[in-house]
């Protein structure tokens, strides 16, 4: 790499990193509840729950552990969707568009896009995905096909304190330079040219958490998209 290329991918990287200070505000992920199925949440910073219309939730999907399908019922609810698997699942998988979001210089964000927001000067629209890992087994290192994904390299439950790799793909191929964590306050590291990245998890529950955010040309409503991951596992 010359002094060129390296003085480049050093700046993109600073303005990346000043770029993510708030990047992980929202997020959507699943709970299990007493009735054997699972709430679609949403939350903002430190996971403070926030309710959403139930459209904004586009897909939910479950398999067991070899990865077969199996079938979902969903049930709008005052704070959430309900999810309730047909059968024990291994692994449940989320689809939500937040919408479009812009502001106005030095104003504050709002819900529309920047041509229902007069004098708006920048904006973002707002993609999430989402997996929760029950069981560990073949299914966590199969692609789901989601747009942009984390992929477990392997298929047995990993230890805390033990190196976890990683694979992240972005239209179903690995994606270099995307900035991954444990949580809101873990140190991040960087998807390499192959879309790797490792990860040390810690005994219990886990929330990995990636972003990739581009700027958009030629579409009125937004300047910039985001897509935003939280795949939540267990370790040993």
């Amino acid at each position: 790499m010359n002094s060129t290329t390296l003085l480049t991918h050093t700046l993109a990287a600073a303005a990346l990193a000043l770029n993510l200070g708030s990047a992980f505000a929202h997020n959507v992920w699943l709970e299990p509840d007493a009735g054997g199925g699972y709430l679609v949440q949403f939350g903002g910073h430190e996971g403070q729950l926030e309710t959403y219309p139930a459209d904004k939730l586009k897909s939910v999907q479950a398999f067991d552990r070899r990865g077969r399908k199996i079938e979902v019922t969903l049930e709008p609810k005052a704070d959430g969707v309900r999810v309730k698997p047909e059968r024990q699942a291994a692994l449940l998988a989320a689809h939500f568009d937040n919408g479009f979001f812009s502001k106005v210089e030095g104003g504050t964000m709002v819900n529309k896009p920047m041509t229902e927001n007069p004098g708006a000067t920048s904006g973002v629209h707002a993609l999430k995905y989402h997996k929760t890992l029950i069981q560990w087994g073949v299914i966590a290192k199969q692609p789901l096909g989601q747009q942009f994904e984390i992929v477990a390299l392997e298929a047995d439950t990993p230890h805390a304190g033990k190196p976890m790799r990683v694979r992240v793909l972005f239209d179903g191929k690995p994606i270099e330079g995307i900035r991954l964590s444990l949580g809101e306050k873990g140190a991040a590291v960087t998807t390499a040219a192959d879309g790797t990245a490792t990860v040390t998890p810690v005994a219990g529950n886990n929330q990995l958490l990636a972003i990739r955010r581009v700027p958009v040309v030629g579409d009125a409503r937004t300047t910039s998209r985001s897509w935003e991951y939280l795949l939540a596992f267990p370790a040993h």
